[in-house]
Order: structure tokens, then C-alpha cells, then sequence
């Protein structure tokens, strides 16, 4: 016996039908797998339960057939009708699990979704017309010839339905490659079905093995919608809907040559009819569509035209912002190089600003500090996403100097901007006023000098880091009888003389050292880096100093002074200043007259007394 005498047996096409059977159940528990995974999305579960239903009713249908002798020689008509309507019921499960479930598109660009997909659909419908239709242009006469044949066009149209809804919307409700075994099974499910009646007895082989490649294409998109979705959770396809689709305008041309073909074959028959009414419907479908479109763009230019207005206004008044601030804006590259200045250019720094454009930062605010200017640069392309706040010392073109608080923020990574945006505005007269306050909060109101606030400051300043073998001395200074003189004289010619004493102790000490008032008669005099005799030295010359007699409104007025001085490490400056308030009032008591005592923790100095009394 043959082969295929053997595929054609009665007992042969049996086996076929019991393992259809099985890969249809397996279809059903793989579909309830996936439905059932845990974090796919809901759409998605909905649509795969459905799909589980719809294979028991597969299995039902090819059982039902199997029992009553489907595919033999004779099958009866009731057995037929019963295993088509089972399968019928679930193609449709299978259209209305394709129909409900949901775009991700919302109000107009809905309903030109759907208009893209009738057009589509009614293109394949006027196809499985064509094909259901005999040769002479008529449905088949026998019932279940017809019910048959449009069993089968029905699970075209939704095969077909499930691919340009996928295309068009870019959505599904499975994955890439479950889709494309699921729309293969459904598509040589089809075609079995459309020849289910047609097929000559040499055929069934060939009918048989395509609707078990049908069963098997549906297990196996399960399975591969079942392993795919280990990495893609949800189950879902979802690709970027495309902008327009050209799959409606190749409908329309689809129509178009079929109804043409079919008028010049057979004129108009029933077929023919068909074919004109798909077209006519196709058409008004476009007609409706390219009038949405024709819509849309009207509003599009409608609200363009609107944009670009609001978008002049916009940049009319961003313009004259800029054109009128009093503040000045730089765009300058990560190099430092100024690509725009705007207007306030001129009026803050004396430039114009187009001659700025090209030349480095510091070329145009001419700093005082350049190393400030490119530290700030570097900061904020460092990564500041705050922006970088620095206070700058410039000048103007005719040399005098300005203030400037510069705000620097970083947009090299903005397409718009490509460059550094450096807001500066002037603050000069805050920050004189700011010079101004703080001088009189660390100087004396009539002399000028450091305050005590201030000699503290430089005291820890310069002597926090002494050096082993470096002392400091620490002079306290206090006029003798300056009462006398506000009480016979006034006390306009007390502060004159107080003026008086404190330009000659500038004059007495070096420039690195401090001269302070602590207030009324008292002076102190801190010496950097000094020695014992080289205090000594200064409080003399500072004694001969202010011995000269000084005309004060028509008054030689003389000032005499008691100086304590105290020697020792940098560190013990209150100390000092202690010792040597001691060694003034030791000095103003001293009989002798000096003026000067000297307190001495170096143990390098020998007052004059003691080194008399040695050589006597």
C-alpha cells in the first residue's frame, strides 16, 4: 500500500484528527498560562483568556467531528453544522476579544484609527467575497459548502483584523512573535476552511496536515507569547504609532483593480455587485478620512499661525527686556569666548557690544583678578546646577573701577543655548556702602586708626602661624596730663592733638605694622616679627616724636607719653597687651623720666639700670 493510500485510511485520518484534538487542548492550557502569569497587563489577560475559551471550542468542534465521522466520505449534515457552529463560536470569541480591546489613542486620532482600519477591512471583505463567490459569480448552492466557506472567511477577516490593527495602532495584545504564529495559524486555519467542501479525495492529505500546522502555529504562539514575557512583563506590543499609514490608500487601490477585473471576467453579477459596493464604500471611507485630514490640517496651520504670533510677541518683548535692562547679559563658550553681549554693555563697562563679540571675557570687563573669572568659568562647568555667584572688580573704558555681581549658569548641554549664560549688574555703591560700614565698625571715627575690634583680627591673623624664633612686641601708649589740655584748651584742641599723635606713630612704625586706638588718650602699637631692642627702638622714636611741640589753633601744644612694651611669642598677645598696660603705668611712676618700661619674656634684653650697676 502507498503512502499516501495510508494518509487517506479511514484509520489514518482518525489519528490525524485525535492529535488535532490534543494540540488544541494544549493550545487552550498554554493560552491559560499566559493568562494567568503574574504583572501582565490586564488588557492582555482578557484577550489570552478568551483565547483559552476559543480553544476548547476548537477542541470541541474537531472532537464532535471526530465522533461523527468528519472528513470521511460522508459526513453527516447535523454532525457538520454542529462542529462548524462550535468553531464558528470561536472565531467569533476570537473577533470580539480582537474588537474590544483598547487603543492607546483618544478622541480624533481615534476615529481616524478606526476610519484607517474600515478601509483596510472592506477591502479584505470584498476579497473573501471574490472567493467565496463560484465561478460563475454566485454563492455556493449547498448549505454547508456556505456555511463552511464563510466560517472561513470570517477567521481571515480576523486574522486580518488583528494584523492591521497592529500595524496601524502599533498596539496589541501580544507579543511580536506570538503575533506573527498566532495571524499564521489563523490564516492557514482559514484556508482550510475555505476548502474544507472543495478539496478533490487525493486533497485530504493536504487538508489534513494544513489544519494540524494551524493547531500547532496556535500552541506555539502561546508558548512563545509564554517565554517572551520573562523579559517583557506587561505582554504587550506597543511600538509608536506612526503618523499616517499607507496601508488605506493601498486598499483603495486593491479595490480598484478588483473591481476591474471582475466587471471585464464576468460583468455584473452578484460577485461583480459585491465588488461595486465594496469600492463605493471603500470611497466614502477615504473621502471621510482625507476630510478629517483636510480638518486637522486647517486647525494645525489655524493654531501654527497662532503659535508663531504668540511666539513673535514673545520674542518682541524678550527683546526689548534685554534691550532695556540695566543689567548686563554674556553668553560666552566653554572657552571663555564671548559669543553675545547684550545693550547694557555699553552703559556699565563703556563698550559696544558688538566689538565684545569674539574676544574673551576677561578682554571685556577688564578684571582686577583674571584668575577670579576663569575660576568662575570652571566652577560652573564643573556642574553647578544652581548656577555659580562670584563678585567681581572690573573697569570701565575710562579706567574707573566698578563692582560687579556675576551669576554664571551652565547651558552647554541646551541645543537653544550652547554656551555659559553669565548675568551681571552693578553693585558698587552696595558695595562701597558695604567698604563704608565696615571700616567705621573696625576704626576709630577721629583718627583714622584700627579700633580694638580690628587689632584683634590682625593679631590672630598675623600671628596664628608664628614662626619658633619670630617675636612680637606689643607697645602701649598713654599721654601724659591730655586732661590738662581739654580742660585749658577744649576739648577741639584735645582731638586735634589726638589727630596729631596718631599720623606721628604711623610714621614712627613699619608698614607691616598695626597702630590702633582703644580709646580716649590710649594708643597700642603691635609690632610684627620684631626684637627686643628693635621695641625699644621704636618706643624712642616714637617719645621723640611726639615731644615736638605742634601749633593747634594758636597753641604750641606738646604731647608727652608713657609706653609699656612687652616682648614675647605671637601667641600670648593677650598676654602682652596685659604686661605691657603694666609697663605703662610702671613708666608713668618711674622717677627717672624715661617714659618707657619694658617688659621682656625672650630673655634677651638688660634693662640700662641693671647694666650700669655691672660695669660699676
Amino acid at each position: 500500500m502507498s503512502i499516501a493510500a495510508v494518509l487517506v485510511a479511514p484509520a489514518a485520518l482518525a489519528a490525524a484528527d485525535v492529535v488535532k484534538v490534543v494540540v488544541r487542548l494544549v493550545f487552550a492550557w498554554l493560552c491559560w498560562q499566559v493568562a494567568t502569569r503574574p504583572q501582565i497587563a490586564l488588557a492582555a489577560r482578557r484577550f489570552w483568556r478568551t483565547l483559552a475559551v476559543t480553544g476548547l471550542l476548537f477542541a470541541l468542534g474537531n472532537v464532535l467531528g471526530l465522533a461523527g465521522g468528519f472528513g470521511r466520505a460522508s459526513p453527516s449534515a447535523p454532525i457538520l453544522f454542529g462542529s462548524s457552529a462550535l468553531i464558528a463560536v470561536g472565531v467569533a470569541l476570537l473577533g470580539w476579544a480582537m474588537l474590544v480591546y483598547p487603543l492607546d489613542v483618544v478622541g480624533l486620532a481615534r476615529v481616524r484609527l478606526r476610519l484607517d482600519v474600515a478601509t483596510v477591512m472592506v477591502a479584505f471583505a470584498m476579497l473573501a467575497w471574490h472567493v467565496l463567490c463560484e465561478p460563475d459569480g454566485y454563492p455556493p448552492s449547498h448549505i454547508g459548502q456556505l456555511a463552511a466557506t464563510l466560517l472561513g472567511c470570517a477567521m481571515a477577516l480576523i486574522a486580518a483584523f488583528g494584523a492591521v490593527k497592529l500595524l496601524i495602532s502599533g498596539s496589541a495584545p501580544f507579543t511580536t512573535g506570538a503575533g506573527v504564529a498566532l495571524g499564521a495559524g489563523v490564516l492557514i486555519g482559514a484556508w482550510t476552511y475555505f476548502n474544507v467542501l472543495n478539496l478533490r479525495a487525493d486533497d485530504v492529505q493536504t487538508l489534513r496536515a494544513a489544519q494540524l500546522a494551524s493547531a500547532f502555529l496556535l500552541a506555539v504562539a502561546a508558548r512563545v507569547q509564554y517565554l517572551q514575557m520573562r523579559t517583557r512583563h506587561s505582554g504587550l506590543t506597543a511600538h509608536p504609532r506612526p503618523a499616517y499609514s499607507r496601508l488605506p490608500y493601498v486598499a483603495v487601490a486593491v479595490t480598484q483593480l478588483l473591481l476591474v477585473f471582475e466587471l471585464w471576467q464576468e460583468g455584473l453579477t452578484v460577485r461583480g455587485w459585491g465588488m461595486v459596493l465594496g469600492t463605493v464604500t471603500v470611497a466614502l471611507l477615504v473621502m471621510i478620512r482625507q476630510n478629517l485630514a483636510f480638518t486637522d490640517n486647517a486647525r494645525l496651520l489655524r493654531d501654527l499661525d497662532e503659535s508663531m504670533l504668540q511666539l513673535r510677541h514673545h520674542e518682541q518683548r524678550f527683546r526689548s527686556l534685554v534691550q532695556h535692562a540695566s543689567d548686563l547679559t554674556l553668553l560666552v563658550d566653554a572657552q571663555g569666548t564671548v559669543r553675545y553681549a547684550s545693550p547694557a554693555l555699553q552703559d556699565l563697562l563703556g563698550m559696544d557690544p558688538e566689538q565684545a563679540v569674539g574676544r574673551p571675557i576677561a578682554g571685556v570687563l577688564r578684571p582686577d583678578d583674571a584668575p577670579a573669572v576663569e575660576q568662575l568659568l570652571a566652577d560652573v562647568i564643573a556642574g553647578s546646577d544652581e548656577g555659580v555667584r562670584r563678585q567681581l572688580l572690573v573697569h570701565h573704558a575710562d579706567g574707573s573701577a566698578r563692582w560687579l555681581e556675576a551669576l554664571a549658569t551652565n547651558r552647554l548641554d541646551d541645543a537653544g543655548v550652547s554656551g555659559v549664560i553669565i548675568n551681571l549688574r552693578d553693585v558698587t555703591e552696595a558695595r562701597n556702602m558695604q567698604d563704608q560700614l565696615r571700616h567705621e565698625a573696625t576704626h576709630d571715627h577721629l583718627t583714622g586708626l584700627p579700633n580694638r575690634a580690628l587689632l584683634d583680627e590682625r593679631a590672630q591673623r598675623f600671628l596664628q602661624d608664628p614662626e619658633p624664633t619670630r617675636h612680637e612686641a606689643v607697645l602701649l601708649l598713654d599721654l601724659d596730663d591730655f586732661k590738662a589740655v581739654n580742660d585749658e584748651l577744649g576739648h577741639q584742641v584735645g582731638d586735634q592733638l589726638l589727630v596729631v599723635v596718631a599720623d606721628r606713630l604711623r610714621q614712627c612704625v613699619r608698614p607691616t605694622d598695626t597702630v590702633a586706638r582703644l580709646g580716649g588718650d590710649e594708643f597700642v602699637v603691635l609690632l610684627i616679627g620684631t626684637t627686643t631692642a628693635g621695641a625699644v627702638a621704636t618706643a624712642r622714636r616714637i617719645l621723640d616724636a611726639l615731644a615736638e611741640q605742634v601749633s593747634i589753633e594758636g597753641h604750641q601744644v606738646s604731647a608727652r607719653a608713657s609706653i609699656g612694651v612687652a616682648v614675647g611669642a605671637g601667641e600670648q598677645f593677650d598676654a602682652l597687651l596685659r604686661d605691657a598696660d603694666l609697663g605703662m603705668y610702671q613708666a608713668k611712676r618711674d622717677p627717672t623720666g624715661e617714659g618707657m618700661h619694658v617688659i621682656d619674656h625672650t630673655g634677651n634684653w638688660t634693662p640700662p639700670s641693671a647694666r650700669a650697676a655691672e660695669s660699676t
